[in-house]
């Protein structure tokens, strides 16, 4: 079954890259080697020409060749021995004919990789192609949602937690550590990124870094975590009050509030982003805070922690069914407080799914 799914994605890939008109694709991103072979070891390169769709090729060290065998199955196993990978490309293309190959890349090569093969491989141009590589990644099937969901499901547990653990005197790096403690007793392998735990004024800073300050009364805390499960990522945040919270304090809470819930009133299949992204930045900047809000309203998750598309004034892109995207509008006074409110959710047809199930209430502990 998961190398006939891992079969599907490949010929997707090599029909986007003949649509581009390209002659090959070659990967190298740890994510996208497992979206399109399976191989776990992130250390490596996938190689196929569109004309040869099950000649694909993946090429490693000595570390991997056993771990190919075992994941990756009808790829051939291309062993780098002592040499570079641009080596083994020129190799490669040199027995096919003299034609100039067009080979898609990713965004994410590295400059030295691609000055190497550039000079190892003078019939080649290697053009990135990123839109057509991430093409397939954006729409999730069914077991990647319910991984995500089970993660998403972890947070959850994690949040429920953390609220009978906070309290005044406790420290952000202290919360930090203890999220990532409970969600690895879950059942996480490792964290989605750095958590973010940010209390009083360092909450105006949408990535605060983690301290050692201490919560005091009067404060919002917000907290953005994740956890990886089986490969998948989540993401959620929510912020919550230390003690009675000002007129201020709670006027803003609610504008971000229902700045979430209009737009996931907007999520369905066939919507711009950046109409969703409105959706929540209108209402936003028409209640007086819109210098507040700077970053996007959304992401999209999956094997990696930010994937396209994105609900931003930048993205025209359509939504599809089984996106998996951030709603996580926010308002940031510097040197006050921030409130930040993120849901992850599934596009559907006529709506969403929405996977954070924790109250978003006001929680005044």
């Amino acid at each position: 079954m998961v190398s006939k799914m891992l079969a599907i994605r490949r010929k997707h890939l090599l029909q986007e890259i003949k649509n581009c008109g390209m002659d090959a694709v070659l990967i190298m991103d740890a994510s996208n080697l497992y979206y399109y072979t399976g191989f776990t070891g992130g250390d490596g390169m996938y190689l196929c020409f569109h004309d040869e769709p099950d000649q694909g090729m993946v090429i490693t060290d000595s570390r991997y060749y056993e771990q190919v065998e075992l994941e990756c199955k009808n790829l051939t196993l291309v062993p780098l021995e002592n040499r570079r990978y641009s080596e083994v490309i020129r190799d490669i293309v040199s027995k096919r004919d003299n034609k100039h190959l067009r080979i898609a890349v990713e965004d994410t090569m590295n400059l030295l990789q691609y000055l190497r093969l550039g000079e190892a491989c003078d019939n080649c141009s290697f053009e990135p192609a990123n839109e057509a590589i991430m093409q397939s990644r954006m729409v999730k099937d069914e077991n990647e949602v319910a991984l995500i969901a089970k993660a998403e499901s972890i947070g959850d547990a994690a949040f429920s937690h953390i609220l009978s653990w906070i309290k005044p005197g406790v420290s952000e790096r202290e919360i930090s550590l203890e999220l990532e403690y409970f969600m690895k007793k879950q059942g996480a392998s490792k964290l989605s990124f750095d958590t973010i735990v940010a209390s009083g004024p360092n909450s105006s800073m949408p990535h605060a870094q983690v301290t050692d300050r201490k919560i005091q009364q009067g404060d919002f805390v917000t907290m953005d975590f994740g956890c990886v499960y089986k490969g998948y990522c989540s993401d959620m945040t929510r912020t919550i009050a230390i003690g009675k919270p000002t007129d201020e304090m709670r006027k803003v809470y609610h504008i971000v509030l229902e700045a979430n819930r209009r737009a996931m009133d907007s999520i369905k299949e066939g919507i711009p982003c950046n109409e969703i992204d409105e959706a929540a930045r209108g209402y936003i900047a028409n209640e007086g805070y819109g210098q507040h809000f700077g970053h996007g309203l959304g992401h999209g998750v999956g094997l990696d922690i930010h994937e396209e598309p994105r609900f931003s004034p930048k993205c025209n892109i359509h939504t599809k069914e089984n996106m998996v995207i951030t709603n996580e509008p926010g308002i940031y006074i510097p040197g006050q407080f921030g409130v930040r409110i993120e849901d992850l959710v599934v596009v559907k047809k006529n709506g969403c799914d929405i996977l954070s199930h924790s109250d978003k209430e006001l929680i005044i502990i």
